[in-house]
């Protein structure tokens, strides 16, 4: 029987908080979402069972003024956490939050140095007070509150020094590589139907992106694409196609599988998991077959990984299905490119123990884990698939999870970029919501302008990264996206938002 560790939270912030959200995570040595008894209590942050792991590391949504109200780190400085044979032991959560800091900035300001980056004035003078703060946070280890403070003010610097410290690299990168007259610049076509003209939508469109996705949702689409079973609406998406082949612009299909409790219509969940396969296999035929070569990119299954599955597969069938998918679409037109899509790349369901809103009734693993799951099993795809919206986490952590997939052996699409740019929610922020008494995200509360800086800072990673071929933005218009704010027109008439010039500011900088 183990004993408890025990992280306590010195409240040492001015504003009204909250400043520590009730939901912690414990992460496994390799960066994996793990479940646990993790709980905040009047105590702080509580573990007792970690379900078998001898080292871990914890993730907490802690309130840094001046920086923002995300999730953040503490691994003991790269030692790791184990828990105590017996009895309890009490560790200074903020004093553990900024010494992880310092330890991860350090790492990778030498990594980078080793790659010829050349540190500006301006980080190396946020790095040094960093660490002037946090060694003053060490000698007062003996007074907890004091300890609090320093590391408080230390963590500030050091959590928005990392973020600066990826993006200089990621320029310096540019900077110093060819322009990437390949590279894919991508956003979703739903506008297309929801734009007060489809030739407004493709001046707009064109000017900014050379890769398009055509959605293929069966249910919960601007136009579903099969409500009823047999029933494909194949029309007005061959026109949208017809018109995006006109101006150039490569094409990516999505999805070809998905259950998503959003998109899957009841005649699908009612079918048994053999008669589910051969849908699939017909399915995936029949759709990759009536496009031929006019669509150069398949995503094939999108979120499998134990998140959205309204069907209820287990380990075993989702893999199974995946590489029947895979195959189907191969056997179909084995000149195109197969992308396997993955979204949540923190992986909370993992401990929340949900498929989307429902318990989950088998043991769960994270995009990662699956993606190596479905390597190991011989399963024919091309594409990794990597979503990084805006969700409670750093910039640094935010391109630190894409970077785990550069030695897989594939290419990567950053398959949804996005984040709002109004409120302090994501995808269902009301116009009338009052969040101004509310401690802000990242940086303040968010505004176009915010919303720019979160493209043009995933943008500039993917487009620094070889082994990241494509960036895609989701969604297009506002009202319409999936972020309800998250558009980079403001309305269907057609109003840029600054993200929009961001981007193509962008692309001008890099000659693409």
């Amino acid at each position: 029987m183990s004993g408890r560790l025990i992280f306590k939270p010195y409240y040492v912030q001015k504003g009204t908080g909250p400043h520590l959200f009730d939901f912690v995570m414990t992460i496994d040595e390799k960066g994996d979402a793990f479940h646990s008894d993790i709980k905040v209590t009047t105590r702080g942050i509580e573990i007792s069972d970690n379900e078998g792991r001898d080292k871990f590391s914890i993730s907490v949504r802690w309130n840094v003024e001046g920086y923002g109200y995300l999730f953040m780190p503490a691994d003991g400085g790269g030692e790791f956490y184990a828990l105590p044979s017996a009895g309890e032991k009490v560790l200074n959560l903020n004093f553990e939050l900024a010494k992880t800091r310092i330890a991860r900035n350090r790492s990778r300001a030498d990594r980078f140095s080793r790659q010829h980056w050349i540190m500006g004035t301006e980080i190396r003078h946020l790095l040094d007070l960093s660490e002037e703060l946090f060694n003053e946070a060490v000698m007062n280890k003996s007074n907890p509150d004091k300890c609090a403070e320093y590391s408080q003010a230390s963590l500030k610097y050091s959590i928005t020094v990392s973020e600066m410290i990826e993006v200089d690299k990621a320029r310096f990168d540019i900077t110093n590589n060819s322009a990437r007259k390949d590279f894919l610049f991508g956003c979703d076509t739903r506008g297309y139907f929801q734009m007060e003209s489809n030739e407004l939508f493709l001046e707009r469109f064109s000017e900014i992106f050379n890769y398009a996705t055509i959605t293929h949702y069966l249910k919960g689409d601007f136009i579903d694409f099969e409500p009823e079973e047999g029933n494909k609406r194949f029309k007005e998406r061959d026109r949208l196609l017809e018109e995006l082949r006109k101006k150039g612009i490569t094409v990516e299909g999505r999805p070809l599988f998905w259950t998503h409790t959003w998109v899957t219509p009841e005649w699908l969940e009612k079918k048994s998991y053999t008669e589910l396969l051969k849908y699939v296999e017909k399915h995936v035929s029949e759709v990759v077959k009536h496009y031929g070569d006019e669509i150069k990119v398949w995503e094939v299954v999108n979120e499998m990984h134990d998140w959205a599955n309204q069907v209820q597969l287990n380990h075993e069938q989702t893999i199974e299905l995946t590489k029947l998918a895979c195959d189907a679409a191969r056997d179909a037109n084995p000149r195109i490119k197969l992308l396997i899509n993955n979204c949540c790349p923190f992986a909370d369901y993992v401990q929340l123990g949900k498929w989307h809103e429902i318990d989950a009734k088998y043991p769960q693993r994270t995009p990662h884990q699956f993606t190596e799951q479905i390597i190991e099993a011989g399963v024919d795809f091309d594409i990794i698939g990597v979503q990084v919206y805006f969700v409670n986490r750093t910039l640094t952590e935010a391109v630190q999870s894409v970077e785990r997939y550069e030695n897989m052996g594939k290419k990567v699409q950053l398959a949804e970029v996005g984040a709002p740019s109004r409120g302090i929610t994501q995808e269902f922020t009301e116009l009338d919501e009052d969040f101004s008494t509310k401690p802000y995200e990242w940086h303040r509360h968010w505004d176009e302008e915010l919303q720019a800086d979160w493209l043009e800072s995933i943008f500039t990673y993917g487009y620094s990264k070889p082994f990241i071929e494509a960036a895609n933005w989701y969604d297009f218009v506002d009202p319409y996206g999936f972020l309800k704010s998250g558009g980079l027109l403001r309305s269907p008439r057609g109003e840029k938002k600054a993200a929009y010039q961001r981007l193509s500011d962008l692309r001008k900088k890099w000659g693409v």
